[in-house]
């Protein structure tokens, strides 16, 4: 998702977005699945105590949110707005049969500019939530296991997203767990700081991205599970993707060890998902395509569990 939200240094997010197919992404039907995928068994889970952080029951009562979950972006300042063309407001926002739902709905007019990089002009109306407790692995709590199921709208100018990401003023770290950008493609993602991970390397606006695309059939039609386990491994941290219980894919968050970071479930809009880079491309003002019907984000059994060696 990006959440190079304080900083105002960009990247060149369109280039990175729409190349993910030259990442050799998988095709992912919603029943059929690749053969290697099936037969990966996921690792044994270390000794010590699991605990649950978020209960799968969350989305069950306005009460039971309000423990685990906070409303819009967990930024300081404004956390009505990020990267896209979408301004997030409680509205949007609703909760039935265990099941949230983020609705964004286009504007007839739009009232302004997103105060976040790149500024895009906001001309939809959407829902975004955040966990309260953060995601910290480290020697106490050296594994996380993050999932849950979503039916998402997918198409142009569409960007759904669960992911974590650093807490200001950390980022990189970030893990997209689901991120559909324009398109039925989604993207597990890993941001680091350089392709090393050497923070010395890192200068404002460079970051380095392990991608696998994951092609789904129609990410709307039904609930499926996307998953991300987390485990520590020295200073780094292991991240195995997966979607529909099946493994996709192992990447590696370097120097995340001990890093805070936040849970975010978020329907964006516009701006990259609309295959636009900036204000000096053509239909920037307008944030076209995008679609004037209603979209939709729904998650259930969203959970969170860690273990505790101490």
């Amino acid at each position: 998702m990006n959440a190079d939200h304080t900083s105002g240094q960009g990247i060149d997010r369109r280039r990175l977005l729409t190349s993910a197919l030259a990442f050799g992404g998988l095709s992912l039907g919603l029943t059929a699945l690749p053969t290697g995928a099936q037969a990966r068994s996921s690792r044994t889970r270390r000794e010590g105590t699991w605990e649950n952080v978020i209960e799968k029951s969350s989305f069950g009562s306005r009460t039971a949110f309000d423990r685990e979950w906070n409303l819009l972006y967990p930024w300081d300042g404004d956390q009505t707005t990020h990267n896209g063309a979408a301004k997030m407001k409680e509205s949007q926002i609703s909760l039935s049969g265990g099941v949230l739902t983020l609705t964004a709905t286009r504007l007839s007019a739009s009232p302004g500019l997103s105060s976040h990089p790149p500024h895009a002009p906001l001309w939809w109306n959407s829902g975004a939530v955040h966990a309260k407790e953060q995601i910290i692995v480290s020697d106490q709590f050296p594994e996380y296991d993050i999932e849950g199921e979503f039916r998402a709208d997918t198409g142009p100018g569409v960007w759904p997203a669960f992911w974590t990401t650093g807490v200001w003023p950390s980022w990189p770290p970030e893990s997209d767990i689901l991120e559909y950008v324009g398109s039925p493609t989604n993207l597990f993602n890993t941001w680091n700081k350089t392709a090393t991970g050497d923070p010395r390397e890192h200068q404002d606006g460079d970051s380095h991205v392990t991608r696998t695309a994951v092609p789904v059939a129609d990410p709307g039609a039904e609930f499926v599970k996307y998953r991300v386990w987390m485990y520590k491994d020295g200073d780094d941290v292991g991240l195995e993707y997966y979607l529909g219980g099946a493994w996709v894919a192992d990447h590696v968050g370097k120097g995340w060890a001990g890093v805070p970071m936040w849970l975010i479930i978020n329907l964006q809009m516009g701006s990259y998902a609309s295959g636009l880079s900036g204000p000096g491309d053509a239909g920037w003002a307008d944030q076209l395509p995008g679609p004037t019907t209603d979209t939709r984000l729904q998650a259930r059994n969203v959970w969170v569990g860690r273990t505790r060696a101490y």
